[in-house]
């Protein structure tokens, strides 16, 4: 069984944020007056800290270091949930290594921290859906990655063991440590990202999607 996560690693998640925040801009010009495109996209990627905070926390706060008002963080965020999974944008290979584990005859899942709203329309829009057997997010089951639980729970939805299962994530603690907390083979997606040196090296990583059933194999 092979797992994955969503964000910047089955999603390319800078892309689509990078895609999104023109065409929000753009809509919401009238309302970020004084705002230059460049400070909201510089002030929204700073809060963000690689997609880690929660987005009902980073627009308020965004709209308050913009001096733009509740109100506006509010309309913000709404349309943000509303319109943003219409611009995600899979990772390269993506669909089609997933494919071919199925046609290898493994199942597939993916687990994902976030709003089940957001992150169920995402892999709605991108085709991921019918791709994998299983989809696990965190708002619906009340726990979230790091924390073994989630990765035992969707083990035994896929009716495997955890020894049995590989997981494959770009966020070194959530990701890698966590699937090898709960039993799992965890393998370090870097998209282009290094390992933190506060961490003991990862035992398996990739650069590219290209890489996962080759080195699924070999571990077989």
């Amino acid at each position: 069984m092979v797992m994955f996560d969503l964000d910047e690693t089955l999603i390319d998640r800078r892309a689509a944020l990078k895609a999104f925040l023109p065409d929000q801009f753009k809509r919401f010009r009238d309302q970020l007056q004084g705002v230059t495109f460049q400070t909201f996209e510089a002030t929204f990627f700073a809060l963000e800290k690689e997609g880690l905070v929660d987005k009902q926390k980073l627009y308020p706060r965004l709209a308050a270091m913009l001096g733009v008002g509740s109100r506006c963080g509010d309309r913000l965020l709404s349309d943000f949930q509303k319109r943003y999974p219409h611009f995600a944008r899979l990772s390269i290979g993506a669909l089609e290594m997933l494919s071919a584990l199925r046609a290898r005859g493994l199942k597939t899942a993916i687990i994902s921290n976030g709003h089940t709203g957001v992150q169920s329309a995402k892999v709605e829009i991108t085709g991921l859906k019918d791709a994998v057997d299983l989809v696990v997010i965190s708002e619906d089951i009340g726990l979230r990655k790091p924390d073994p639980r989630i990765f035992h729970l969707a083990a035994e939805r896929l009716g495997a063991t955890p020894a049995r299962c590989i997981f494959v994530g770009d966020n070194p603690e959530a990701d890698v440590l966590g699937a090898e907390a709960s039993g799992m083979t965890g393998i370090f997606y870097s998209a282009g990202c290094s390992w933190p040196d506060t961490l003991p090296s990862p035992k398996y990583s990739i650069e590219t999607l290209v890489e996962v059933l080759p080195l699924i194999e070999a571990l077989a």
